[in-house]
């Protein structure tokens, strides 16, 4: 199969052949009497690679499991690491991973690290029965820190580390002025920033691979080396505090969203590429779990159908990233995290791409974050291994 005509990272003209699933030809003017599609006019981008996704409800379902397959291929993402929502014993998880190892999309589950009566799992098993990542939040007792890095370390796994203590505040939203006219409980930047602080001398004195997830502060980055894994959500690079006015719960977010001024800050630090990875964050929940009162609603966000033209407004058309420097955060570094042949528009590669039209219009629903906002650009195809998805 051959694309001709695609603007490759929305820069260059060139032609792309595909065999076997992979891209074996970038040039001008490939001639071929193979299977031929006219990208003209369309900017031609590796699929996207998400670190951080959580199925509806964060329950799992088969139901759940093929609604989500059916979003990321719909929306431009060929891989993702799918948090834990399960209580799986030893026979459910190896079921569990022979589900996600059959999808059209690379699905890694990630595991947490204590069940849901806070007792320590069997992490020996699940990472042998295939688990990619620990989940650990920075405030657990330290004897479960330990003993999990222990267990990072002997099979040589990485932690994803919620670098969060919520025994602050308990708060609900970011503290500042908006939670004060609000009338709402604040969450100080002080349990974000000193987790942050100790889990990089945990880092250090372990030598054990920690990627620091879901951070929301300029100040948390600065902690940190050039060498560090920092994941954050697009939406804190978009939105601030005032955008949960009103008490719009569709902005109720974890870690919440921050002041104008760290906004500010932290587009800057993604500028400077003092970030690793960026992620939507996918979290969605029922509608009646998040349309209550704000002291009451979950957190989270439905955010993976418009990931790609929410980078694309806010990011690309804003000249604060290329499309080739937003796609080593979206999808070459990722997928290099996950030890992927994807992410990156070469020769060689696994043929995951996306066909986008930068001139198309975005409807957004009422139900989104975003539906006062005017978002540019829409996916037209999607292949997985050379073969349309989308």
């Amino acid at each position: 199969m051959i694309i001709k005509n695609a603007k490759i990272y929305g820069e260059v003209l060139k032609d792309i052949r595909i065999e076997k699933g992979k891209i074996v030809e970038i040039e001008d003017n490939i001639k071929n009497d193979d299977q031929i599609i006219d990208a003209q006019n369309l900017t031609l981008l590796p699929s996207f690679v998400d670190l951080c996704i959580t199925l509806k409800d964060n329950v799992f379902s088969l139901k759940h499991l093929d609604a989500l397959e059916k979003q990321c291929l719909k929306n431009g993402i060929c891989a993702i690491v799918l948090r834990d929502s399960t209580n799986f014993d030893e026979q459910g998880f190896e079921l569990y991973f022979q589900n996600l190892s059959q999808r059209k999309i690379h699905i890694f589950p990630s595991v947490k690290v204590l069940d849901s009566q806070n007792k320590l799992r069997n992490l020996a098993m699940f990472i042998d029965k295939g688990a990619c990542a620990l989940e650990l939040n920075s405030a657990m007792d330290a004897n479960i820190l330990k003993i999990s890095i222990q267990y990072a370390l002997m099979k040589n796994l990485p932690i994803f580390m919620q670098c969060y203590e919520k025994n602050y505040d308990n708060g609900v939203m970011n503290e500042g002025l908006v939670n004060f006219e609000l009338g709402l409980s604040g969450i100080s930047e002080i349990s974000e920033i000193s987790e942050v602080a100790k889990v990089k001398e945990l880092e250090k004195f372990y030598q054990v691979k920690v990627l620091y997830d879901t951070l929301s502060l300029e100040k948390s980055l600065s902690l940190l080396s050039k060498d560090s894994l920092t994941l954050l959500s697009i939406h804190h690079l978009i939105k601030d505090d005032t955008s949960c006015r009103d008490f719009n719960t569709l902005a109720k977010l974890i870690p919440p969203l921050r002041s104008s001024e760290n906004l500010i800050s932290l587009k800057k630090a993604l500028k400077e590429q003092k970030i690793s990875f960026l992620s939507s964050i996918h979290s969605p929940y029922t509608k009646h779990l998040k349309d209550t009162t704000f002291d009451e609603a979950v957190f989270g966000i439905d955010s993976i159908e418009e990931f790609v033209s929410l980078c694309y407004t806010f990011f690309i058309k804003n000249d604060l990233l290329s499309w080739k420097e937003l796609c080593k955060l979206t999808s070459l570094h990722p997928a290099e995290f996950l030890g992927l042949n994807t992410g990156e528009i070469a020769v060689g590669k696994e043929a995951n791409f996306i066909l986008f039209d930068e001139n198309a219009s975005f409807e957004i629903p009422s139900n989104s974050l975003y539906a006062q906002d005017k978002l540019y650009g829409k996916i037209k195809y999607h292949f997985i291994k050379g073969e349309m998805a989308f």
